[in-house]
């Protein structure tokens, strides 16, 4: 690369650069001025690089392809329900704790943007492939309308929404409470907070508390007449 493709690559990237610091302080997509002075180039210089402020964001939020791979890893073999989902989630909420600033700009521009509409359903496509990497067979067998539901409750969205109340670790307890349920319930196997089931040995004699459970509505337990000292 010569010194000049050099210089325009290093400009191109201080302006990328500039924008996520500017989205991120501001929650707002910056103008193509304030763009220029953060990355110390001149206002023309953003509209050289890139042939619109959409453009611009789109590229900011490309910039981030590394941290998505990085981050949305497949679940390690022979991993249960619980543990797979856990890791799920937590790779998701590292990931949006990160992009959140950039794409709730992105979001807001969507309907009038379609270079942004497309950029955004991509990656809700990486989304719903990497959940379906972590939890099959699981979540197919709750079917398509139930998938298309906890798709949805592990969404980048429900994540914001959850996030307005909510702190990290919060946030991610109320996701595993929605979803494990559901999955557990399609999947015949016991959510990871089941209480233990009783480990009395075959053939001892239920306690008085298990007993009183199984008798019919009106029944009444006899008890031996309590013995009187003389």
């Amino acid at each position: 690369m010569d010194g000049r493709n050099a210089r325009g690559a290093r400009n191109r990237k201080a302006i990328v650069d500039a924008t996520l610091t500017l989205v991120a302080e501001r929650g707002a997509l910056p103008t193509a001025h304030e763009i220029a002075q953060r990355a110390g180039l001149a206002p023309r210089s953003v509209f050289h690089h890139f042939p619109s402020l959409e453009a611009l964001l789109a590229e900011a939020a490309r910039s981030r392809a590394d941290l998505w791979r990085s981050l949305l890893t497949p679940p390690e073999p022979g991993r249960s329900l619980a543990e797979r989902l856990a890791a799920a989630l937590g790779q998701r909420a590292e990931l949006f704790e990160q992009i959140s600033a950039v794409r709730r700009v992105a979001v807001r521009l969507e309907s009038s943007s379609p270079l942004l509409a497309e950029l955004l359903d991509d990656s809700r496509g990486v989304l719903r492939r990497h959940l379906r990497r972590a939890l099959n067979p699981e979540l197919s067998a709750v079917g398509q309308p139930g998938a298309a539901g906890i798709e949805t409750a592990a969404s980048w969205e429900m994540w914001d929404l959850l996030r307005r109340d909510l702190p990290v670790d919060a946030a991610r307890a109320a996701l595993t409470a929605l979803i494990e349920p559901l999955l557990t319930r399609a999947s015949g196997t016991a959510p990871s907070n089941a209480p233990p089931s009783s480990t009395l040995p075959p053939g001892a004699p239920p306690s008085s508390t298990e007993q009183s459970s199984t008798l019919p509505s009106g029944s009444r337990v006899s008890r031996a007449p309590a013995s009187k000292e003389h």
